[in-house]
């Protein structure tokens, strides 16, 4: 597999952090940021044909996602609720207090890594992350930077289950940063401070797990089952991973394209394509590939140095 980028795609610079991309039944592009106008609905020409959601979010909408009846959802890590809209950003409904639920997290800790040790796991949010559509009208929300749980909900917004826990044993996450649900009705979980992806059946019971894999920040698939992951660099002086412990060295983001067993099989790796934030992706119906990136706040938590980068690109696959 050979992919070539879409040289400034888009109507814009796309110079500050794009958070979330999704894709709908007509490969409409909706595009999420932070700030003014946060959803911007691109034709796959890169023609821009509708922005909304200004005064909706919190300053920190997380993820977007599109169902197959290209209801929109996006989840508002900050606002600790998700959003459920049509395709023209008509508000259908919201979910979610708006207050963070008790999950044992400790905001003043003195670290971060100490905050996330000292986590229970609560019920629905505390920041979640994304939400996952499933055809039967239910819902998968992973929760999120401070709960350590997935939850289903169904399809009148009743709480199913929940599941998960604090810390590196299977079934358990830190920072659950996606979900997706392929066309089986497996359930994707990002785990990303476990290095790891994690597979479950829609009641929750563990189906597989892959290990080798590097910060994952979201999946998605393509027509032939194919799984494309988002992976954010690691290094000494981040978080440590729960599961394998503090990194060693530097480690670059990337994206990687693995068979439906988790064989890696390509990655965007091109001469001159650079990761420093890969955060969210998307493939169409003909195999184009949308990715987004958030290097600035990447930057800012982590102490990286910082430089403008274009965080919405768009790869073509090549012949």
């Amino acid at each position: 597999m050979n992919f070539e980028e879409v040289a400034n795609w888009g109507e814009d610079t796309w110079e500050r952090d794009v958070t979330g991309v999704a894709v709908d039944s007509q490969d409409r592009v909706y595009v999420l940021r932070r700030g003014d106008d946060p959803v911007t609905v691109l034709s796959p020409d890169g023609t821009v044909v509708d922005r909304w959601g200004s005064g909706r979010f919190s300053p920190r909408p997380h993820l977007i996602s599109i169902g197959e009846d290209d209801t929109v959802y996006v989840a508002d890590d900050g606002g600790h609720q998700v959003f459920v809209f049509d395709r023209s950003g008509r508000l259908l409904e919201s979910i979610g207090t708006g207050v963070p639920s008790d999950t044992g997290y400790v905001a003043g800790a003195s670290s971060a890594e100490i905050a996330y040790d000292g986590m229970v796991g609560g019920p629905p949010f505390n920041r979640p992350t994304k939400v996952a559509p499933w055809r039967n009208g239910e819902l998968f929300v992973s929760d999120g930077y401070r709960n350590c749980r997935v939850h289903r909900f169904s399809a009148d917004r009743q709480l199913v289950r929940s599941w998960g826990g604090p810390g590196p044993g299977e079934g358990c996450f830190v920072i659950p940063h996606s979900v997706t649900v392929d066309a089986v009705g497996r359930v994707w979980v990002c785990d990303r401070e476990n290095d790891r992806i994690q597979i479950f059946s829609c009641d929750g019971d563990l189906l597989d797990v892959w290990n080798d894999v590097q910060r994952p920040t979201d999946v998605a698939f393509d027509r032939d089952g194919n799984v494309y992951v988002t992976e954010l660099p690691r290094g000494p002086a981040d978080l440590k991973s729960w599961r394998l412990g503090r990194a060693e060295q530097e480690m670059p983001g990337r994206v990687t394209i693995r068979s439906s067993d988790g064989a890696i099989i390509a990655r965007l790796d091109r001469s001159g394509v650079e990761f420093p934030a890969p955060h969210a992706i998307a493939i169409d119906s003909r195999g184009a590939v949308y990715v987004s990136e958030v290097p600035e706040s990447f930057a800012g938590y982590t102490g990286r140095p910082y430089s403008v980068h274009r965080c919405l690109r768009k790869f073509n696959q090549r012949s």
